[in-house]
């Protein structure tokens, strides 16, 4: 078997990106994967004569030349990737009754001055607050760039070591609101109670309700999707996925598909020397997963690999987020002829995210989902003359684990009917008789595909005590293991393709980090 400068274990989002990083810097590395495709989540299915994404919805922070946001600089500029990005043309439609019993069915547009506007003609009064708001996301943004410059910069302890004078001069509102939930920092500058309640849908792509979620998180990705769009691309997320394998391969590296790992084996010092996998044992001293940890800590690694309490602690603490039942539909009409005019659209049964979250545990008026329409932001998503859709419905343990084998069919069908009734019934747009192909995904079928804790997409939850500014601080030292760091969407940056991509990024320069310093010896 050939020696490998690394191997990486997984080809979802997070592993391509830590293998092309590694490419990228010119080291040796090989990609390995039990399925037969790659790209994890990034990839499509056909039923019929429609091609389904499974599950890009939109990524954040893409922008455009000479104005690239973060994913947008690391997937264009520094990996070279060859895709057509494509804008979407507003944030999002919403139509719910706010927690003061106002119905509010609303477009919120793309760009910072539109969007003050919309939300103050939405609810009068709320523009000085909506500003401040922007000024505070923005000083956020600016902080959240301040650690991504020093992630190569680390204290004896192992934490992000950073000018204390510099950041508390320059980002004193930062300090004040890093660990305050969304809802609190919003009451605090003067938001009206309304204009929250339209800025929250967004909380579906992140883990968590706003009254826990801390406020830089959501305030930062809000941001992004108003100032950079959102985007897709042409030929669905399998297209991306398709030209990290293409650009990595071009580097050198290889890849090896239907191949499964069974071990990162250690030699008795703890030491790793390599993966056990399927096609044989290769050599290597670096490996980076792209698993969930505690998958990777107890399925994948020697048990002469010793794994620090502090780690077995922050795993066991970390709390899965929400669970989704995904929906795919082709509709044999366009979305003219339907009455779709919004690419994307939120409708759930209330604007209050903490009540939305609460029905996602349970079988009685749980009817929250994201509606996606791929044709408005590329019109050859589905064949001339109809349209291709997804529903995503967000779900807890409680509300999925009661499920058994004989109730399944049943129960995900139940779970859309509802959706789909609330959906009609709220914005008048009818698609039940549209309906030529659909398929309904489960957490029981991202479990099986994905190999996560209740068939979780999005990791753990950030919330009030799990932010991601934490998790970037202590980046270094929650990946404790010389030679082996973990990927996914359950990393420091939290889910997301964006969020996914960098976290690959951002262990791949660890590893290299690791190989810099024993290189040095």
């Amino acid at each position: 078997m050939k020696k490998y400068d690394a191997v990486v274990i997984g080809a979802g989002t997070g592993g391509l990106s830590a293998a092309l990083s590694l490419a990228v810097a010119g080291k040796k590395t090989l990609l390995i994967e039990k399925h037969n495709v790659p790209g994890g989540c990034g990839t499509s299915i056909v039923r019929g004569r429609f091609e389904f994404d499974l599950s890009l919805h939109e990524y954040c922070g893409i922008g455009e030349p000479g104005n690239w946001g973060p994913a947008g600089k690391l997937l264009n500029e520094k990996y070279g990737l060859k895709v057509q990005w494509l804008p979407a043309p507003e944030m999002y439609r919403c139509v719910s009754v706010t927690r003061s019993g106002k119905r509010i069915d609303m477009t919120m547009p793309t760009g910072i001055e539109n969007c003050i506007h919309a939300i103050e003609e939405a609810v009068p009064g709320s523009e000085a607050s909506i500003r401040k708001f922007f000024a505070l996301a923005q000083e956020c943004r600016e902080a959240s760039e301040y650690f991504d410059e020093h992630l190569d910069k680390y204290t004896k302890d192992d934490f992000v070591k950073v000018d204390d004078l510099y950041f508390m001069t320059h980002f004193p509102n930062f300090l004040k609101v890093a660990e305050k939930p969304f809802t609190t920092v919003m009451r605090e500058i003067g938001v009206p109670e309304d204009a929250i309640d339209i800025m929250s849908p967004y909380w579906l792509y992140l883990s968590d309700d706003l009254d826990h979620m801390s406020f830089v998180m959501y305030a930062w990705m809000f941001l992004m999707y108003c100032d950079l769009k959102p985007s897709t691309c042409r030929y669905k997320s399998f297209g991306i996925t398709a030209e990290f394998v293409k650009r990595f391969e071009e580097l050198g590296g290889e890849v090896w598909l239907n191949t499964k790992a069974n071990r990162v084996v250690a030699n008795d010092e703890g030491r790793i020397i390599g993966v056990d996998t399927t096609e044989g044992f290769v050599e290597t001293n670096y490996v980076i997963a792209n698993l969930n940890p505690y998958f990777a800590y107890t399925q994948l690694l020697d048990k002469k690999i010793d794994l620090p309490m502090r780690e077995v602690k922050r795993v066991n603490a970390s709390k899965p987020a929400v669970s989704f039942v995904n929906v795919y539909l082709g509709l044999n009409k366009s979305p003219e002829e339907l009455g779709i005019h919004d690419y994307s659209m939120f409708v759930p049964p209330a604007y209050d995210s903490a009540k939305c979250k609460e029905l996602a545990g349970t079988w009685e008026g749980n009817t929250n989902a994201t509606f996606v329409c791929y044709n408005l932001a590329d019109p050859k998503a589905s064949p001339e003359g109809t349209t291709t859709m997804t529903f995503t419905i967000p779900v807890t343990e409680p509300y999925w684990g009661a499920v058994n084998d004989r109730e399944y069919t049943k129960k995900k069908e139940e779970a859309f009917g509802m959706v789909l009734d609330a959906f009609e019934k709220q914005t008048g747009i009818k698609i039940r008789d549209s309906i030529e192909e659909i398929e309904i995904a489960t957490p029981w079928t991202f479990a099986n595909y994905l190999n996560t804790p209740n068939g979780v997409i999005y990791g753990y939850e950030l919330n009030d005590w799990d932010t991601m500014i934490s998790r970037m601080i202590a980046m270094k030292k929650d990946q404790p293991i010389r030679g082996f760091k973990t990927v996914g969407a359950a990393g420091a940056r939290g889910d997301g393709y964006s969020q996914t991509h960098l976290n690959g990024n951002d262990m791949a320069q660890l590893v290299l980090q690791e190989m810099a310093e024993e290189e040095e010896k």
